[in-house]
């Protein structure tokens, strides 16, 4: 049995465009590796959140990540100073899944690491992604249900989840998925994700709503799944970014929301009247994946080995509010924060079929783009 299927327990998370329908709008970064091919260092056994003293001297590496706040506090957390400890560079840029694609195509690489969902990296393992070398990655304290396929190492834990405001529901709050479609018991308007970022887990949420079981689906059940949201008429309302969500949430414009759990606590940060409901949430995960023909494997794998230690993923989640994938890792956070931590919550998440979305994309695709599009 292979070190993969020995790992995998469950099934993951996260979601990636990429159809010709859509834009998939997600970001990244370029970066640089030497056009000879890379020397192999003797590392040593790999253990998480170390990295051998100068072991990357002169060794030049990029990240592509999804910028903002959140790719700040992965630079000072992770990056900065794996670049300290290992003496190589450490380059920042944005993702482009086109970028990537081309990059890949012409065989010029110039992309170490990149910041993307399973759904991606489980589509294109093996043709945009470099399956992982896990003797080189200690994945021992990273939940086995979270590594999805061979191409990933999981970066970061957060979730899609029901956000409402306490000033209309305080006493009386959502507890199911069924609760945010009634909207004679709880009125008002809901706001849902009508990006181009195509989101199966958006609709397995409907699908749960219904009494689904995730692990069973077939293809008719994805337009029954969307059609929920369209049955809501003008009680749902869409938002295309993060920010947007919140924002509509702290506006009040949206009494419920189906939104990232970062984009709650940043409304409850904010002083929004919001809380997350933590029964029926979808656990979404983000991927470190590795570039196929990558220039440099060994310093990708020892970059994401150091990242995945457990005060990096600490700091990291006091950065930017992400739960962290190390199982000792041990933020200290606010008790605001704490209450929108998914990593305390873990035991009513639901983790999507990923077999099912990646078998059957287009059609999740082609569905999405008419919701996406109003058509």
């Amino acid at each position: 049995m292979s070190t993969f299927k020995k790992l995998r327990a469950r099934r993951g998370i996260a979601i990636v465009a990429g159809a010709a329908a859509l834009a998939l709008t997600m970001v990244g970064c370029s970066g640089g590796a030497d056009a000879e091919p890379a020397p192999e260092r003797d590392l040593g056994t790999a253990v998480a959140g170390e990295v051998k003293a100068g072991a990357f001297d002169g060794t030049t590496l990029t990240f592509a990540g999804s910028g903002g706040i959140f790719q700040d506090g992965q630079t000072k957390a992770l990056w900065d100073p794996f670049a300290k400890a290992s003496g190589a560079t450490f380059n920042q840029d944005a993702f482009d899944a086109g970028k990537l694609k081309a990059m890949v195509d012409s065989g010029n690489v110039s992309w170490d690491i990149v910041n993307t969902s399973q759904f991606d990296t489980a589509r294109g393992c093996g043709t945009l992604y470099e399956k992982y070398d896990y003797d080189q990655v200690d994945i021992s304290k990273v939940p086995k249900e979270l590594i999805t396929d061979e191409c990933m190492v999981p970066q970061i834990l957060y979730g899609l989840v029901v956000v409402y405001n306490t000033d209309k529901f305080g006493d009386n709050p959502p507890t199911s998925a069924a609760d945010f479609f009634d909207t004679k018991k709880f009125p008002g308007k809901r706001t849902v994700s009508q990006s181009t970022y195509v989101d199966p887990q958006t609709i397995e949420f409907a699908m749960l709503a219904q009494g689904r079981d995730i692990n069973d689906l077939k293809v008719d059940d994805i337009a029954g799944g969307m059609d929920m949201y369209k049955d809501l008429g003008d009680d749902v309302i869409g938002w295309t970014t993060g920010a947007q969500a919140q924002q509509q949430l702290e506006s009040g414009e949206a009494v419920m929301g189906l939104v990232w759990s970062g984009r709650g606590y940043g409304a409850a940060a904010a002083g929004a009247p919001v809380a997350p409901m933590w029964e029926d949430w979808m656990v979404m995960v983000d991927s470190n994946g590795i570039p196929k023909g990558v220039k440099d494997p060994q310093a990708a794998f020892a970059a994401v080995n150091y990242s995945i230690g457990a005060e990096q993923q600490a700091e990291m989640t006091e950065l930017t509010s992400y739960g962290g994938v190390n199982s000792d890792s041990k933020p200290k956070v606010d008790d605001q924060l704490s209450e929108w931590l998914v990593t305390e919550h873990l035991d009513t998440g639901t983790t999507p079929n990923i077999d099912f979305w990646v078998e059957n994309y287009d059609a999740v695709a082609s569905t999405w783009a008419a919701w996406a599009t109003g058509s």
